[in-house]
C-alpha cells in the first residue's frame, strides 16, 4: 500500500503546466509518484524533498498553446528579468533545476496547497500555508529569503474602485461567510525578499489574465511592517513616564510605611502613582460584613464579564474554523442561545450601573439635602475616560508591533480605524457615527465602547429622574413609572416602525436586517434605557427600606425566585426558532413588538429580583456564591477588563498560524486563556491610567456621593442574610448612612492611597 504521506500536495492545480525551461507537466510529476507505491517503505526525506521540487517547477512553467490554465499564482514569473525581483526568481528556477537548496525547497513546501477537509472549511481560503517556514526560510549561496505574501482575489468587472478601495473590499470580505467562491480565492505563497507586492500584483494580473484583481499583502522578517512614527515615540514616552512615576511613587510609599514619616505635599501627589498600594487594594479582599454594601454584585459584575468575553469568542475566530460549513452542528441547540442571545449580558451592566447611580445619588441627597451636579459628571470623565484614551492610543500606535501572521494585515485596518477615529470613543460618541450607513462599515476603534457612550449618555441624563425622586418622592415615583413605561414602549416601536428583528439576531438570512437593527435599537440610548431604569428601580428599593426590616413570607420568596428564573429563561432561550443559522426567520408583528420592546427590561427585572432578595436576606445559597469574597478583586478589574478584552482576542485571531477547530471545549480553553492574559492587561491599565487619576481626584476634589473618607468597618459576623443582616441593625444606622461609597459604573473603583497608618477597605 503506497504510504498516505506520499499525497499532501496539492498538484492536481498544476496537472496541465508546462515547467519553465523542461518538458515537465503535472501529469508527469504525478505518474513519477506512483513509482512510490511499488515499494512498501516508507517515503524518506529525498523522495519528499523531490516531490518538492517537483512542485517548485510546476510553478516556473510556460504557456503553450494547450495550456489553458492560468499561470503560476505563486511567484512573480512575469517580473522584469533584469529587476531584483526577476533575478531572484531565475535564481529560484536554477536551484530547482539541479539540487535545490533547503532554503528554496522550504519556500516552495510553505506555500498554500488544497488542505485537508477542504470541503468541510472555509470555501473561499484555500488556506494559510506555512507562515514560520516561509519567513525563516534562507538560501544564502542564492542571496534569497522569504517573504510570506497572501493573496486575494476578485472578479475584474465587479472591481470600479482604486487599489484602496479594493484593499478595504477585500478586508471587509473576510468579514463575510456569503462570498462566492468562484469571485472570490484567497491563498498564501512565498516568494523571494527581493520582490515586492506590486511585482507580484502585476504579474498575477497578468497570469489570471485580467479576468481578475489580486491584491497582495507581504510580511518578511527582516523587514519591518511599520516604521517607528512620532506616535510610536509619544507613546512610548508616556508609557515610561509613567513607569518611572510608579517606581518613584512606590519608592516613596515604601519609605514612609517604613519611616512612619508624614508625607510632604509633593509626595502625597506622588502617592497615587504607588503601584505597591495600589496592587495592595486591587487584591484586598474584605470578609467583614458593611453595612451599605451590596455583596451580591461583585459575583454578578464578574460573571456578566465573563460571559460577555465567552461570547466573544466564539464569533472572533468562528469564521475561519476549519469546519466552519458545519457550525450548525455546533451551534443550533436549544442550549447555544446562551450565546448567539449573550447580547442580554449587556444589560446586566446597564442595570448594575442604574442601581449604583441611582442608590448613591438618592443616599447623598438624603445626607446632604443636595447634589453636586458639576462633580456629578467631573467624577464620570475622570473616571471613564483615561483608560479608554490610555487603550484607544495604545491601538493607534504600538500594538501594529505585536501580532504577526497570515492574518496580520487585519491589523493595519485596526491601525489606520484607531489613528483616525480614537476621539469618537473618548467623547462617547461611537455608538451614533461608528457605523457608516451607505456602506455598513464600522469605523470605530474600540468597537466595545458603544455601552460606555449609551451608558454616560444615560448618565448624563439620570438626575432628571432621580432628583425628583430624591426631593419629591411622590412625585418622583410617578415619573419614574411613566419613564419605565416609555423605556419599553420605545424599542417595540421604533422595531415595528422599521420593521425589523425582535432582537439581535446571529441567525437568519437575507430578510434579517441585522445591521438595521444595530443601528436603530442596538446602539441607542432611548431604546437600551428598559434596563437602566430597572437599575433605578432597584437602587431606589434598596434605599428607600434603608435599615428597615424587609419581611417576605416563604411563598412571596418561592413565587419571586420562580418568576425571576422563568422569566430569565424566556428571554434567554425564547428566540431560538429563529436565532439559528441558516433559519429564514419571519416573525410576526406580535413577536415584534412583545419580544422587542420587553425582553431587555424582563430580562434585568429577573436580575433585580436576585439583587434585592441576596441583599435583603432572601437569596440563600445564591447569595453566599454571589457574595464571596473571592469576586472582589476581579470585580474590581472589570472596567479595564472590558475595554482590554476584545484587543486580546483580537491579538489572537491576527496570530493565527493554521486553522483552528470549532469545538465547545476548544472555546473553553480560549476563553480561560483571553481572560488570564485580559486580566493580566486589565491590571497594567488599572495601574497606568485608573487608580492614580482616582486618587489625584481625591486629592483635589472632594468627589460626589461620598461621605466620610475612612468609614469604620464593623465587626466581622458570620449572620449575613435575612433581618439579621448588620445593615439592618438599628444601632447601626448611622454607620450605614456614612457609607456611601458606591461605583457610578459597571467596575469597582480602587480608592486613594491613605495615610500609612490608616488601613484602607475597598467596597462598591
Amino acid at each position: 500500500m503506497a504510504p498516505l504521506s506520499a499525497i499532501p500536495f496539492l498538484l492536481v492545480l498544476l496537472s496541465s503546466c508546462h515547467v519553465h525551461g523542461q518538458g515537465w507537466t503535472g501529469r508527469d510529476v504525478l505518474s513519477s509518484l506512483q513509482s512510490l507505491g511499488l515499494h512498501e517503505t516508507s517515503l524518506d526525506v529525498m523522495a519528499v524533498e523531490d516531490i518538492i521540487t517537483q512542485v517548485g517547477k510546476a510553478a516556473l512553467r510556460e504557456p503553450s498553446a494547450a495550456d489553458a490554465q492560468p499561470w503560476s499564482l505563486y511567484l512573480p514569473v512575469f517580473a522584469d528579468p533584469e529587476s531584483p525581483c526577476g533575478v531572484a526568481v531565475a535564481a529560484m528556477a536554477s536551484s530547482l533545476e539541479g539540487k535545490a537548496s533547503l532554503g528554496v525547497l522550504q519556500m516552495v513546501d510553505s506555500w498554500t496547497k488544497l488542505r485537508d477537509g477542504y470541503l468541510y472549511g472555509l470555501p473561499f481560503i484555500l488556506g494559510f500555508g506555512s507562515y514560520s517556514e516561509c519567513v525563516h526560510a534562507e538560501s544564502p549561496e542564492l542571496g534569497i529569503k522569504g517573504k510570506y505574501c497572501t493573496v486575494m482575489s476578485l472578479l475584474n468587472p465587479f472591481y470600479n474602485g482604486t487599489q484602496a478601495e479594493m484593499d478595504n473590499m477585500l478586508r471587509l470580505v473576510q468579514t463575510s461567510a456569503n462570498m462566492n467562491l468562484d469571485t472570490f480565492m484567497q491563498y498564501s505563497t512565498c516568494i523571494p525578499d527581493a520582490c515586492t507586492e506590486d511585482d507580484m500584483e502585476k504579474s498575477l494580473f497578468i497570469a489570471l489574465e485580467e479576468m481578475k484583481m489580486a491584491a497582495v499583502i507581504c510580511h518578511a522578517l527582516d523587514e519591518p511592517d511599520y516604521e517607528f512614527t512620532a506616535g510610536d515615540i509619544a507613546m512610548t514616552s508616556f508609557l515610561s513616564m509613567m513607569l518611572a512615576l510608579m517606581t518613584a511613587g512606590s519608592i516613596a510609599d515604601l519609605f514612609c510605611r517604613m519611616t512612619s514619616a508624614a508625607p510632604s505635599t509633593g509626595v502625597r501627589f506622588l502617592l497615587p502613582f504607588s503601584a505597591y498600594t495600589n496592587l495592595e487594594k486591587m487584591f484586598h479582599v474584605t470578609t467583614e460584613s458593611r453595612p451599605g454594601v451590596i455583596s451580591c454584585l461583585h459575583g454578578m459584575r464578574v460573571l456578566s464579564m465573563t460571559w460577555v468575553i465567552y461570547g466573544h469568542q466564539y464569533i472572533f475566530d468562528a469564521f475561519y474554523s476549519a469546519n466552519l460549513l458545519h457550525l450548525g452542528k455546533w451551534t443550533n441547540g436549544l442550549l447555544f442561545q446562551v450565546i448567539f442571545n449573550a447580547t442580554v449580558s449587556t444589560d446586566s451592566f446597564f442595570f448594575l450601573s442604574g442601581l449604583l447611580v441611582s442608590y448613591g445619588v438618592l443616599k447623598e441627597v438624603k445626607r446632604t439635602g443636595k447634589l453636586n451636579i458639576i462633580m456629578y459628571y467631573v467624577h464620570r470623565l475622570i473616571r471613564l475616560t483615561p483608560p479608554i484614551a490610555l487603550v484607544t492610543l495604545f491601538l493607534a500606535t504600538l500594538f501594529k508591533f505585536l501580532p504577526t501572521g497570515p492574518l496580520y494585515y487585519a491589523v493595519e485596518s485596526l491601525v489606520t480605524t484607531c489613528s483616525k477615529y480614537w476621539w469618537m470613543d473618548v467623547l462617547y460618541v461611537n455608538n451614533f457615527l461608528t457605523i457608516n450607513e451607505t456602506t455598513n462599515q464600522s469605523s470605530d476603534c474600540l468597537a466595545q465602547c458603544w455601552y460606555t457612550a449609551v451608558d454616560t449618555q444615560l448618565y448624563l441624563v439620570a438626575p432628571l429622574v432621580l432628583l425628583p425622586l430624591a426631593l419629591y418622592p411622590s412625585r418622583g415615583k410617578i415619573l419614574l413609572y411613566v419613564v419605565t413605561l416609555v423605556s419599553f414602549i420605545v424599542p417595540a416601536a421604533v422595531i415595528y416602525t422599521n420593521d425589523l428583528p425582535p432582537a439581535s439576531m446571529i441567525g437568519g438570512t437575507e430578510n434579517v436586517d441585522n445591521m438595521a437593527y444595530q443601528i436603530l435599537v442596538y446602539f441607542t440610548p432611548w431604546c437600551r434605557m428598559s434596563a437602566y431604569i430597572v437599575g433605578f428601580w432597584a437602587g431606589f428599593i434598596i434605599h428607600d427600606q434603608g435599615s428597615e426590616k424587609l419581611h417576605l413570607t416563604p411563598l412571596q420568596v418561592l413565587t419571586g425566585w420562580t418568576v425571576a428564573a422563568f422569566s430569565a429563561l424566556s428571554v434567554l432561550l425564547g428566540m431560538w426558532s429563529y436565532n439559528t443559522l441558516g433559519t429564514t426567520s419571519y416573525y410576526d408583528p406580535v413577536t415584534q413588538i412583545l419580544y422587542g420592546g420587553l425582553h431587555r427590561g424582563v430580562w434585568c427585572a429577573a436580575l433585580a429580583w436576585v439583587v434585592l432578595a441576596c441583599h435583603f436576606g432572601y437569596g440563600g445559597v445564591v447569595n453566599d456564591f454571589l457574595s464571596h469574597p473571592t469576586w472582589q478583586p476581579l470585580s474590581r478589574l472589570t472596567y479595564s477588563m472590558y475595554l482590554v478584552a476584545i484587543p486580546v482576542q483580537f491579538y489572537f485571531v491576527a496570530s493565527l498560524k493554521e486553522f483552528p477547530y470549532f469545538t465547545h471545549i476548544n472555546k473553553i480553553f480560549q476563553t480561560c486563556g483571553a481572560i488570564f492574559v485580559s486580566i493580566i492587561a486589565a491590571v497594567l491599565v488599572s495601574l497606568t491610567a485608573e487608580s492614580p487619576v482616582l486618587g489625584l481626584e481625591k486629592l483635589i476634589f472632594k468627589r460626589p456621593g461620598r461621605g466620610e473618607d475612612n468609614p469604620k468597618a464593623t465587626a466581622p459576623t458570620s449572620v449575613k442574610r435575612g433581618h439579621e443582616n448588620l445593615a439592618f441593625s438599628k444601632e447601626h444606622e448611622e454607620k450605614q448612612m456614612a457609607e456611601v461609597e458606591t461605583q457610578l459604573n459597571v467596575d469597582m473603583e480602587s480608592s486613594l492611597h491613605q495615610n500609612h497608618e490608616a488601613k484602607e477597605t475597598t467596597q462598591l
